[in-house]
């Protein structure tokens, strides 16, 4: 038991130590003046690059405004959304992709910058390029590594460019120290190719890269490695993961490439756990910097739309273990209503996402079916909240949420397709992959869940009655009762597990094309990572063109929108006019990025009778 003990403490010590290191780290580096001033210049650079907001990390203030109106990214890609009818206007405009008065119309949002942030997060690779080519012996040997990773997350971060805008300064980027000030916008499938090429290499040269570092350079890369603290294993498993994901996004136009490098990747390790940067946060996360707290104070517009509740939550009535999906009660809040009388130990409170059809959604409202605009009130949204919200302990009340990079669901999922559509042989049928991804994904969001426990006092506090502003009043113990079934839920055992993921798998199998199936993969898809990886699925349902969307339906006007990419910033124009005019017939925001094959280029998905089979 005291080793135990003295063990716990150490890991406490370390934790502790990382934190402070981090923060000492941030502010040296930050400067690129002190770069050459410093013993810690390659480390402090690969971690700066880390832990940069917008790389794994998400950004709270463009997490806050992709939210705030309900018509960016997660508005349109039918992730989170306001419980909408007609008192809010402006979605009168919802099919309006011109950038004036819906998608892009504000300039607060991610796609008047986003462009820019990647040069100015992955200058650093550019100064580790300069700096590694002034040493040798061992410093070469042993800061080798912090380069070769650092060009993993500068390609990474390339590559979700070009899956926003396209064409992007690429080849002739971070080139400032050879006087090229102007560089020019590369093919965007040269750019996959290039990104494609290098991870492969990486992943062949790492071993031994790392072998080669003396004991002291090894503990040097631990330190600096927040991620996975100088696993190297844990590095090539995520590399080779991204090459197997971009393999697949462009399979649907190179589909010889794809094969070429599936048939390499595939004999690779993948993942063997969930790949989470963790995020240390020293205050309660509703009131810090971190991308939950954007959730959290948009609480209003965090509503599950009904593309993702409908596919959990199967008649709409309360949880139905087997029957419904074991994630739907760490994933969602419950609303006020039950399905039959209150009852103490069993969940019965109903599960409703919002619609996209406000006309249809408008009754409800007007007959006092409303919501609390108290964000972050566990107590009450359970006695106020007519719809349900991303859940408030897994979500918003985890101070240790962590950063997404990469987890043993997608991975799933990927492999999936790779069956489905004879990519190459995985060893397991595409429905095996997605039973592994449900019992995979399960084990994610309730771990999750179990985090914000560990993490805070939050369920005290809550039990204590002083968590929120205002008076609230339960009878008898009733809040007490609700918190063990509502905050904390328990997860359902392997058999439910398996049951639900058996029943999925069987409507895969019976779907008659790769159309109809593709339809199920990406429910499963959407569901997984839901609004912790936004633009992601965005992506997916641009190349894929699933899952099908429900059309907007605002005072009789029904709009069907479908946003392909993001315009460039106006920098590009005014500093950069001559490469720019290169690309300019593409910067709007409904010409496809060039993956998305040629026979979806013309499809909308959307449901014509809000099908949910």
């Amino acid at each position: 038991m005291k080793r135990h003990i003295i063990k716990y403490l150490f890991v406490l010590f370390m934790l502790s130590s990382l934190v402070s290191c981090k923060k000492q780290l941030e502010d040296q580096f930050r400067n690129p003046e002190v770069y050459s001033k410093t013993e810690n210049l390659f480390g402090g650079i690969f971690l700066s690059m880390l832990t940069e907001h917008k790389v794994f990390i998400q950004d709270y203030g463009e997490f806050y405004w992709q939210l705030n109106a309900g018509t960016e990214v997660p508005g349109y890609a039918q992730l989170a959304q306001r419980y909408i009818t007609d008192r809010y206007p402006w979605f009168y405009n919802f099919d309006d992709l011109s950038g004036v008065n819906a998608f892009g119309g504000n300039t607060n949002t991610l796609w008047n910058g986003r462009l820019n942030d990647f040069y100015t997060r992955s200058r650093y690779w550019a100064v580790l390029n300069d700096e590694l080519s002034k040493i040798s012996g061992e410093a070469l040997t042993n800061n080798k590594i912090f380069y070769t990773l650092a060009t993993v997350i500068k390609d990474y971060m390339a590559l979700v460019n070009v899956d926003f805008y396209n064409s992007i300064p690429y080849s002739e980027a971070f080139k400032g120290s050879d006087k090229i000030f102007y560089p020019k916008f590369d093919d965007p499938k040269s750019i996959y190719v290039s990104v494609m090429s290098d991870l492969k290499q990486i992943s062949q040269d790492l071993p031994t890269v790392y072998n080669a570092m003396t004991d002291l350079g090894k503990q040097l890369f631990a330190k600096y490695d927040i991620a996975f603290v100088g696993n190297v294993d844990k590095w090539l498993q995520f590399i080779n993961a991204l090459r197997l994901k971009y393999a697949v996004r462009i399979s649907g136009v190179d589909e010889t490439l794809a094969k070429g490098e599936l048939q390499d990747v595939l004999t690779k390790p993948f993942p063997a756990q969930d790949l989470l940067q963790p995020v240390f946060a020293e205050e309660a996360p509703e009131s810090n910097g971190f991308w939950i707290r954007g959730l959290g104070e948009n609480s209003f517009a965090s509503f599950i739309p009904d593309i993702i509740m409908r596919r959990m939550n199967r008649d709409s009535a309360h949880y139905q273990p087997g029957i419904d999906d074991p994630r739907l009660p760490v994933i969602a809040m419950p609303t006020k209503f039950f399905d039959g009388a209150y009852s103490a130990t069993t969940n019965l409170r109903k599960y409703i996402g919002v619609t996209y059809n406000a006309d249809a959604q408008k009754p409800g409202y007007v007959a006092g079916d409303r919501y609390t605009t108290t964000p972050n009130s566990f107590i009450l949204s359970l006695q106020q909240n007519s719809k349900s919200q991303y859940h408030l302990t897994t979500y918003t009340h985890d101070s240790k949420f962590p950063a997404y990079m990469m987890s043993l669901a997608e991975v799933d999922l990927l492999l999936a397709e790779v069956e489905l559509k004879a990519l190459g042989n995985t060893g397991k049928t595409a429905g095996q992959h997605i039973k592994d991804a449900i019992i995979h994904s399960t084990d994610f969001w309730y771990a999750r869940n179990e985090e914000s426990r560990m993490a805070s006092s939050f369920v005290a506090k809550a039990i204590a009655g002083n968590y929120f502003t205002g008076p609230v009043t339960f009878s008898s113990n009733r809040f007490g009762e609700d918190s063990a079934l509502y905050m904390h839920p328990a997860k359902p055992n392997a058999g439910i597990v398996g049951l639900y993921a058996d029943s999925i798998v069987t409507r895969f199998n019976t779907r008659a094309n790769i159309e109809d199936k593709m339809e199920i993969l990406m429910q499963q898809k959407y569901i997984h990572l839901n609004i912790i990886a936004p633009f992601e699925l965005w992506a997916e349902l641009r190349r894929t063109r699933h899952p099908y969307l429900e059309p907007m339906t605002f005072t009789a006007k029904v709009m069907k929108p479908f946003p392909e990419r993001l315009r460039y910033p106006l920098s590009a124009q005014q500093t950069n006019p001559d490469n720019y005019l290169q690309v300019q017939q593409q910067d709007n925001f409904t010409t496809p990025i060039f993956w998305v094959p040629a026979d979806k280029r013309n499809v909308l998905p959307y449901w014509n009778d809000y099908n949910y089979q």
